[in-house]
């Protein structure tokens, strides 16, 4: 962790500038049997529960650039690969099953008590309250004045114990709800002074929004989709007490009439509708770096089996991923070539080493090279951009 931090510190933060955490898994399939940590997570790419390995990520995002800089890592350690073995001969009748249930009376149950409130035991939220403290402490220390203010995490992290978790940390979550979320709007209508002030109003109808919330309308260039843009505050049952900034984004495809819908939130009541929409929407800037870990920097690729190997390996491609940013930032300004990516560097490489070979050009300088007709000549035989 302190490499990528050294490394955003000395050569892509900048003093004044807005930047965003993200927080996300990734999941690599295993097959053998002695790989550390390996059990059974759920791979986006399969779409099912596969046998992998899996690492929980902190990335920190340049919101003007809209690049995303991962500062650490921890893998998820469940033990869930026992099969659960059913024994045939123990069958419960349907009479043993309806003789067994109660039926449950209607209210509360008398003399219960309110619970406690206590955090998730889940390994996810452990394992992200771990790497959160942890980035929290190391940055207070290297970087006291980052603009930080927000944590974008997708829909699986988006409810109550996340939500207080990023409080607990000085951020604000900005996550995502699903389509059918149960909603209720403040109450708006004259207390009686009697009693319990109310603070829940009517629920939601998210099929016929009211137009006080309207927005505005996004139409994106060559595009047939608009999107209706709505913004209120309301309350969830899954996070009770608490008043949210909601943003409903209708979608509406202009050919087939076809309509969806997406619900974003934040605790965040100060922040605006669209800002709400882009900082949600540079989450998946993470998606990018495990993209890049996996396919050019040995991610999807190790063999390692043992703890402290597999640790290393995992946070050596992490971090070859920041290096590999900041390369490619340089050679853009060089060649001039702004749509550069990962393969057009390899290629950028490739060039330089075959021009040393075969070309005799040991002992030219480099930036001369680049910008010679025999670099272009070979660069363009492999590169996508340049």
């Amino acid at each position: 962790m302190l490499v990528t931090l050294f490394l955003f510190k000395h050569f892509i933060y900048q003093k004044g500038k807005n930047y965003l955490f993200a927080a996300d898994e990734t999941v690599k399939g295993k097959a053998g049997k002695q790989t550390h940590g390996i059990g059974r997570f759920y791979s986006s790419m399969a779409k099912q529960v596969i046998r992998s390995v899996s690492f929980l990520v902190i990335s920190i995002i340049d919101i003007e650039k809209e690049e995303s800089y991962i500062l650490g890592c921890k893998q998820l350690i469940v033990n869930n690969l026992e099969k659960i073995n059913i024994n045939p001969e123990k069958k419960t009748s349907k009479k043993n099953i309806k003789s067994k249930t109660k039926t449950k009376s209607k209210g509360r149950p008398r003399g219960s008590k309110n619970k406690v409130k206590t955090e998730s035991e889940t390994t996810s939220y452990q394992v992200l309250k771990t790497l959160l403290d942890l980035v929290q402490s190391q940055l207070k220390v290297f970087l006291p004045e980052l603009n930080c203010f927000h944590l974008v995490l997708d829909g699986f992290y988006g409810h109550e114990d996340y939500l207080l978790l990023a409080s607990k940390n000085g951020l604000n979550i900005i996550s995502k709800f699903k389509v059918n979320a149960h909603l209720i709007l403040p109450y708006q209508g004259e207390q009686l002074g009697i009693g319990r002030p109310k603070t829940l109003g009517d629920k939601v109808n998210l099929d016929n929004l009211d137009e006080k919330f309207y927005v505005s309308t996004i139409q994106e260039k060559y595009s047939d989709v608009s999107t209706k843009v709505y913004q209120f505050e309301a309350f969830t049952p899954k996070m009770a007490g608490l008043k949210l900034n909601i943003v409903v984004m209708i979608h509406t495809h202009q050919i087939t009439k076809q309509v969806s819908r997406n619900i974003l939130f934040t605790n965040d009541l100060t922040l605006k509708a669209l800002k709400v929409i882009k900082y949600y929407s540079l989450r998946f800037q993470i998606e990018f770096d495990f993209r890049d870990a996996k396919q050019f920097y040995g991610l999807a690729d190790f063999k390692n089996y043992k703890e402290t190997q597999v640790t290393n390996a995992v946070n050596i491609a992490f971090v070859m991923t920041v290096i590999g940013k900041l390369i490619l930032e340089k050679y853009k300004i060089k060649l001039n070539c702004t749509n550069m990516g990962i393969i057009d560097l390899k290629t950028v490489f490739r060039t330089q080493k075959c021009a040393e070979i075969l070309l005799n050009n040991i002992n030219s300088d480099p930036d001369e090279f680049l910008s010679s007709p025999q670099f272009l000549k070979i660069a363009r035989l492999e590169a996508i951009h340049i």
